[in-house]
């Protein structure tokens, strides 16, 4: 019996949410439709912007996303903390920016009025709710898919469902999971044959987050070409991030050029939007290792789910997923198959166990899968 979503994803409480939707109608609503033979790929940059507004406004994180052909993911954190430090005052301001009750030419939202701000001030009960919405897994992922939904039906001229159902959500209860679950989401493009390298995966947080590293810790040089007879300097204006060791230039060349890259420079990058892998010193992380640990981590994985070699792993790699709380031997499998493997959570066994108490349920489906996949 399936378990009401108010259940397990609690008001006020802080967690970690992987979140998904798919489209209904035909498969490729993202991508390339065969049939009439038209692209919607510009409706993945709708998503990843609608993202971005959507952060700058609730107190939800979002730590990685991966934009599909026919579906999504995400993963969420819900910050309570964050909005209990709100004045009334911004409340107020963030709910009419999500709302705004002014549009200028073409529909473009205008900025709150001061009058409408002060106005909606003065209710501190109406204040309160708008308080606990602006911090709701439900609120942001229907503003989300709603917005988007609309778009693509007014663009298609058609009315009726975009989206299969709801969106479906899973808690992630500890690093393990969170993990685990990071690693699948980056990892999806890959797995679909959709891109050969992290990097070179558009509309992910791995790209993003790797395009984010290289600004800040690489030199700016001019881009090489591959050609049959080596690698040649690029054309004056373009530019490139590589690293100091040009003998390393290949594995950080994408396949394809990139359709996120434009995106993601100048103040994008600067201030990332994403939450940072470990803790800075004005934002909190969201896993115990360093970035580039997870980018190895990431890599790593990748290229055992390429070559299945179930099992395989690295011996670089064990200490990281021992440290979180993996089991080094069924990792492969974890990743490869994490939405399908885990129902409502996923976490350590005594976390799961945990989580089945506080709603009142003496197991969960995917216990001895949890069993597998992470370390007593």
């Amino acid at each position: 019996m399936a378990l009401p979503r108010s259940k397990y994803v609690q008001e006020g409480q802080e967690g970690v949410y992987h979140c998904f939707s798919r489209c209904v109608r035909r498969a490729f609503l993202y991508g390339y439709d065969t049939f009439t033979g038209r692209d919607f790929s510009h409706r993945k940059k709708w998503i990843l912007d609608r993202l971005k507004h959507l952060t700058a406004i609730f107190a939800i994180e979002v730590c990685a996303y991966a934009i599909m052909e026919n579906h999504y993911h995400t993963i969420l954190r819900i910050r309570p903390d964050i909005v209990a430090s709100w004045s009334d005052r911004e409340v107020a301001a963030r709910w009419l920016t999500l709302f705004p009750k002014h549009r200028g030419m073409g529909g473009a939202a205008i900025q709150p009025l001061e009058e409408n701000i002060c106005t909606l001030v003065l209710c501190p009960e109406r204040i309160a709710q708008l308080r606990k919405r602006l911090c709701s897994l439900s609120w942001f992922m229907g503003r989300l898919n709603e917005f988007i939904a609309r778009a693509a039906n007014k663009e298609d001229k058609v009315k009726g469902r975009f989206w299969e159902t709801r969106f479906k959500c899973q808690a992630l209860l500890d690093d393990a999971a969170i993990a685990a679950c990071m690693v699948y989401v980056d990892l999806n493009p890959i797995r679909a044959g959709l891109a050969a390298t992290p990097e070179g995966s558009d509309f992910t947080s791995i790209q993003e987050r790797i395009w984010l590293w290289q600004k800040e810790t690489m030199a700016i040089a001019p881009v090489p070409t591959v050609t049959e007879q080596g690698i040649h300097a690029g054309s004056p204006g373009k530019h490139m991030l590589i690293p100091e060791n040009a003998a390393e230039i290949h594995n950080l060349i994408p396949e394809r050029p990139s359709a996120m890259s434009s995106s993601l420079d100048g103040a994008v990058l600067s201030t990332c939007w994403l939450v940072p892998i470990s803790s800075e010193s004005q934002r909190r992380g969201i896993l115990q290792m360093t970035a580039a640990e997870y980018f190895d981590l990431v890599d790593k994985s990748g290229r055992m789910t390429r070559s299945q070699k179930r099992g395989a792993i690295d011996t670089n790699l064990a200490p990281i997923l021992l440290r979180i709380g993996a089991n080094p031997d069924a990792w492969i499998e974890t990743i490869s198959s994490f939405g399908s493997q885990f129902h409502l959570a996923a976490g350590r066994l005594h976390n799961l166990r945990n989580f089945a108490v506080q709603l009142g349920r003496r197991w969960f489906k995917g216990v001895e899968t949890v069993r597998t996949a992470f370390a007593t």
